[in-house]
């Protein structure tokens, strides 16, 4: 993901206890949301390949090595009801002595699901350590399409967050990644999000993309124009060594990380509105 960081004042929101694992029923969810897809990640091993695809690339080559790996490995269900997203060093990936080689891990419904307005939601628990973030979004190939509109695809970026402090970003990115880009976010310092699990919701309708942070609504926006065209999910952890990446305002340094480091999620769901 392209990333802008943006300069809005830092809130605080003091989080409220966490409601133990429902089942899918269950979730306070009212009558009008009808559950359409889910993983609870009860499984061992490696993910449900009939939900879940796993991308394998390089985020980018440098003088000094590759860094920000996906790889399969680093994603995998622990058979505590969590998938885990790892990230890690992977020094001599290609023998060429470089210390500084990562990987992270990535799942993502591509091939498998998607789905255009809905309730989206996952119980997830942050890393511990700078030098990476993790994200909850959502994605269409159409988000490169260059029109001056977010109506034909807009990456929802619904949570991105870190382990080295206790801000949680929400953002959308459209017209592509190059210099017809466009985006708006919001971030928002949240006392105790490092600590246990939380659940991140986005609720998206024709009219607009409403927000949330354990049922507390935190942001709502329809910049761009609200997307019309399906979206599939997207569970990852990232990690670049570029400056702004790697600063003081994202992810931090991954050389002051520790590593292996995780990111786990107890479940994510997805509902339809009976009006959508």
């Amino acid at each position: 993901m392209i990333k802008i960081i943006l300069l809005i004042p830092f809130l605080t929101l003091v989080m409220c206890d966490q409601p133990v694992k429902d089942e899918a029923d269950s979730n306070g969810v009212d009558s009008l949301w009808t559950l359409t897809w889910q993983d609870e990640f009860n499984g061992t091993g490696g993910v449900d390949s009939t939900k879940w695809d796993q991308p394998e690339y390089n985020r980018r080559a440098n003088d000094n090595g590759p860094d920000g790996w996906w790889l399969k490995e680093d994603a995998y269900q622990d058979g505590n009801g969590n998938l885990v997203i790892r990230a890690r060093r992977i020094n001599n990936r290609n023998n060429d002595n470089d210390p500084y080689d990562y990987s992270t891990g990535a799942v993502r419904s591509l091939g498998r699901f998607e789905q255009r307005y809905g309730k989206f939601e996952a119980r997830c628990q942050m890393p511990e350590y700078a030098g990476w973030w993790v994200a909850f979004w959502l994605f269409s190939n159409s988000v490169f399409n260059e029109d001056g509109s977010g109506e034909d695809g807009t990456e929802i970026d619904i949570m991105e967050g870190f382990g080295w402090n206790e801000i949680i970003h929400h953002n959308l990115h459209w017209d592509g990644y190059g210099n017809a880009h466009r985006s708006a976010g919001f971030n928002q310092t949240m006392e105790g999000i490092s600590e246990g699990f939380h659940t991140f919701t986005l609720e998206w309708s024709e009219a607009e993309y409403i927000f949330f942070v354990d049922g507390i609504e935190t942001w709502r926006s329809a910049a761009g124009g609200v997307s019309k065209v399906p979206a599939y999910v997207k569970l990852t952890g990232e990690l670049s060594t570029l400056p702004g990446l790697s600063g003081e305002y994202w992810a931090n340094d991954p050389a002051t990380g520790f590593f292996p480091d995780h990111f786990l999620v107890d479940y994510v769901r997805v509902w339809s509105r009976s009006s959508d």
